[in-house]
């Protein structure tokens, strides 16, 4: 049976400028391309969860506003089920400028809508009949309520902890079963300066089951009680294009191959080929792969790298 995951998180509407190279200092850098697109954490994750075949639903705070329109209508066409986008009267949805050079670097500005903070109480029936959980940070609140009754229930959850306040990000760590850093995540986590492999171990003993960190084309590292830190090295798949949205398409094929019961090394490895394969085309989450495109990848590729 098809595996229903649902995403509580965040949503955006990106502008994303296409250029030579990322601006180093205060001028006017001419872009190539421009385009307007849906991205955000979760909402990325869900179109990579839809296009690896699993059906997907988002619960997300959005505002009151002409975004709030877009982002319907786009998850839409992507089979993303948009009944938990929950306008909240007199907020703004988030808006992000992305930036990519022609070797496929990004750098982000983003407004965080004022909905993330004025939204009511996650609904109550936001997990009902759901294999999986994924969120993310930007709406702690949220976050925090759906990683709770996931735990209370035995669902399996996956928690996005990219850079955020350290306090959101110490209330949902211990919260999640697999919780995967980015690198400012994982610094922003333990506040502190010292190793990865230690600050690893510190989401382990705040109470996650297992801790990964991603490091883009460096591979990734993870740690689960009872072991020691594992590596596993990324895949070489080309010329990369565009790294937008990667580590949601990681994040989101993770929650994939974990509900459908892989091991922890194989949906490891499921992740980061869908991840690759999104980094040789673009615009952004538009890049993600389908099921049978990760699949050949896995069949070629014995192991990573």
């Amino acid at each position: 049976m098809t595996k229903r995951l649902v995403g509580v998180g965040h949503v955006a509407l990106d502008h994303v400028f296409n250029v030579a190279r990322l601006p180093t200092e205060a001028n006017k850098t001419p872009a190539s391309h421009y385009r307007v697109q849906v991205g955000g954490m979760t909402a990325n994750a869900m179109v990579a969860v839809a296009r690896l075949g699993c059906r997907a639903q988002l619960f997300a705070p959005v505002g009151d506003d002409a975004c709030a329109a877009v982002f319907e209508s786009t998850l839409h066409r992507e089979r993303v089920d948009t009944r938990g986008l929950l306008r909240v009267a007199g907020a703004s949805s988030s808006v992000s400028s992305v930036v990519v050079d022609a070797q496929g670097e990004r750098m982000i500005v983003n407004h965080r809508g004022s909905a993330l903070q004025q939204a009511p109480a996650l609904a109550a029936h936001a997990l009902a009949d759901a294999d999986m959980l994924l969120t993310d940070p930007r709406c702690p609140n949220w976050a925090s309520e759906a990683l709770q009754r996931a735990r209370a229930t035995g669902m399996p959850s996956v928690l996005d902890a990219d850079a955020a306040p350290q306090a959101d990000l110490q209330l949902l760590v211990g919260l999640a079963d697999w919780v995967v850093f980015s690198e400012a995540g994982l610094a922003a986590f333990a506040g502190t300066p010292q190793a990865q492999d230690s600050a690893l171990l510190l989401a382990l003993q705040a109470g996650a089951k297992v801790a990964v960190l991603t490091r883009g084309a460096r591979g990734m590292s993870w740690l689960q009680q009872g072991q020691a830190v594992q590596h596993l090295p990324a895949f070489e798949v080309g010329q990369v294009v565009d790294t937008t949205a990667a580590g949601d398409v990681f994040h989101g094929a993770l929650a994939c191959a974990r509900a459908e019961g892989a091991a922890d090394i194989e949906a490891l490895r499921f992740a980061a080929a869908a991840a690759a394969l999104k980094c040789l085309r673009g615009p952004g989450v538009q890049g993600a792969p389908s099921r049978p495109e990760v699949q050949q990848l896995l069949q070629r590729t014995a192991t990573p790298g």
